[in-house]
């Protein structure tokens, strides 16, 4: 029985989600993700919350913790505190398509010159 996983990597670019540790996300990490039909993301994210999403908009693409569901509004939270990134209120209809975090490869540290 063959088992097929469609997974999809984005690579960061930005701060919003670096919060000074290696548990946040720093540009150049890549985040291995799971797409999730729009329905199926609200049958699932108000028993998900606290988890990490890659959010689609015609505006843009975004990354972010998820930290409330109600009224069909998501309530997106920033990892960096140390910057202007406030909390941002997402309605489930403005997003056209989204991805659940299921790994971080974070990107390589070099110490010296080789």
């Amino acid at each position: 029985m063959k088992h097929e996983t469609d997974l999809l990597a984005f690579k960061i670019v930005g701060d919003s989600m670096n919060d000074g540790t290696r548990s946040g996300f720093e540009p150049g990490d890549k985040l291995i993700v799971q797409p999730f039909s729009i329905g199926d993301f609200r049958n699932s994210i108000g028993n998900d919350l606290n988890s990490f999403w890659v959010i689609e908009m015609k505006k843009g693409v975004l990354v972010w913790q998820i930290v409330e569901y109600v009224n069909d509004t998501i309530k997106c939270h920033p990892l960096n505190s140390f910057e202007q990134y406030p909390d941002a209120f997402i309605k489930v209809e403005d997003i056209t398509n989204v991805y659940r975090v299921v790994q971080v490869q974070h990107k390589p540290i070099h110490y010296g010159e080789f």
